[in-house]
């Protein structure tokens, strides 16, 4: 019995020494671009500190404790004018949203004409086959940027649009000394049709709402303004003349449309579908140079 105390205490010594070892190359300082890194390493748990060399002293600038489970990070920015400003604790990323607005794609409607009252047709000396008159417009492109998560945003784009305006009672658009009117079809002449076309490049300004319910976020509502630069515009008839032979001609371009026109836009819609209004407080012809109408449509559109 006598001989083995000595041997167990001789054990216990290496033992004791061996973990001191481990303990003492588990702990770690590294030198490096006069900075220090310690390294301390504990069952199931592993601590950073990162120091920085600033007028002989050392200040903190990083922490970090990280564990099996969990992390814990510590920042501190040290300013220009030597104030410190402590971060909170954790700091977490914030979560880009995406949004898809409702312009992009294809529309048609009926176009028709009205004044300040919001009265329809038959303004100015001007009346049209409601029946026939008609818009159509091509939105190629559109972004939108989140205001609030994915559920509010501003929607703009670019987009082509086309409207074909029928003049009813056998009339017809004339130019005379830079001013546009309507007149009658000169004696004889019964038109098959009297149209008017405009054509311009459209920018719009939409404000979009979609709600989500659940899991479903495919209604949505969009109010706002669409701006155009109306590039295009001709007046043609389209009739029989004395001889029975057909006649479809152009009478005139431009017409004195004003160059620039904007449209109040609403729409409301489900997945890929919508329906719009649309009304412009400006007229359709330059002031002073052609009836005061103000051009309004009513349609439904397939977004992309």
């Amino acid at each position: 019995m006598k001989k083995l105390i000595p041997f167990l205490i001789g054990a216990l010594v290496a033992t004791c020494s061996a973990h001191a070892q481990e303990s003492l190359k588990s702990d770690t300082t590294v030198h490096f671009n006069n900075k220090t890194i310690q390294i301390e390493d504990s069952v199931g748990q592993m601590k950073v500190q990162i120091f920085d060399k600033d007028s002989n002293t050392y200040k903190k600038v990083y922490e970090g404790i990280f564990s099996e489970d969990k992390s814990y990070e510590k920042w501190t920015v040290v300013e220009e004018f030597g104030i410190q400003i402590p971060f909170l604790n954790k700091v977490k990323a914030k979560k880009k949203y995406k949004m898809e607005g409702h312009f992009a794609g294809i529309g048609w409607g009926f176009a028709n004409i009205s004044d300040e009252a919001f009265k329809l047709n038959n303004i100015d000396g001007i009346s049209l086959k409601s029946e026939a008159s008609n818009e159509f417009f091509f939105s190629v492109m559109e972004k939108t940027l989140p205001l609030y998560r994915n559920n509010l945003g501003l929607t703009t784009g670019l987009g082509f649009n086309w409207k074909n305006f029928f003049f009813d009672m056998n009339t017809h658009l004339v130019e005379n000394n830079d001013v546009t009117t309507l007149e009658p079809a000169p004696n004889g002449v019964n038109y098959s049709y009297s149209r008017l076309r405009t054509f311009g490049l459209t920018v719009p300004l939409l404000l979009e709402w979609q709600p989500s319910f659940g899991k479903n976020h495919k209604f949505f509502m969009a109010v706002g303004v669409v701006g155009s630069v109306n590039t295009f515009a001709s007046s043609r008839v389209k009739y029989k003349d004395a001889n029975a032979n057909g006649v479809n001609a152009v009478e005139g371009k431009g017409m004195n449309i004003a160059p620039l026109s904007l449209d109040y836009m609403a729409q409301i819609g489900y997945g890929s579908w919508g329906l719009y209004a649309k009304y412009s407080p400006f007229s359709v012809f330059q002031s002073q140079k052609g009836p005061n109408v103000q051009a309004v449509s009513l349609g439904a559109m397939l977004h992309f």
